[in-house]
């Protein structure tokens, strides 16, 4: 018997982001884990209170951090950063009045691991027959000389592959 508690997760395609909730649950199934449960919690609440206060800005960015009054911000890239730098004494004191003790607040750029979805194959467009005989008589129309072989061989190539 295995003395792990049974919590196999299948594989996550990238475009099914777990969520907080999730990670919770993670870290109240895990014995050693447990004593993150309150600092992930803290943390899940204040990315929640910076998302109320600046819902743009906090879609993209992440709360890393709050030690000793400062908290420390993750932002994916430098204009992102420079809008949020603009915006910070508002959200130090949105989060005050909220009962975050936030005296200083630091970004730090950072590029997020956000997957974008693949760019879609692109369609083959058929050669019309006309174009493979042009090719064809190219191939026959080559002389034997050495330095023609790698042109010989792609239209050779381009030919078998339209062919089929």
């Amino acid at each position: 018997m295995s003395r792990f508690t049974n919590n196999f997760k299948p594989f996550r395609r990238p475009e099914a982001r777990a969520d907080a909730r999730e990670a919770m649950d993670f870290l109240q199934s895990a014995e050693k884990l447990g004593a993150l449960l309150p600092t992930a919690s803290r943390l899940a609440q204040l990315q929640q209170a910076c998302a109320r206060l600046q819902p743009q800005v906090f879609a993209a960015c992440h709360v890393v951090n709050l030690d000793n009054g400062q908290l420390q911000i993750a932002v994916p890239n430098a204009a992102l950063a420079t809008r949020l730098r603009q915006q910070l004494p508002r959200l130090a004191a949105g989060l005050r009045e909220n009962g975050w003790p936030v005296e200083e607040i630091r970004l730090k750029v950072q590029v997020m691991a956000e997957r974008l979805p693949a760019p879609p194959a692109p369609a083959k467009r058929p050669l019309p027959a006309s174009a493979l005989n042009s090719f064809s008589e190219l191939e026959n129309a080559l002389d034997s000389d050495p330095r023609n072989e790698t042109l010989r061989d792609a239209l050779r190539q381009l030919l078998a592959r339209r062919a089929s």
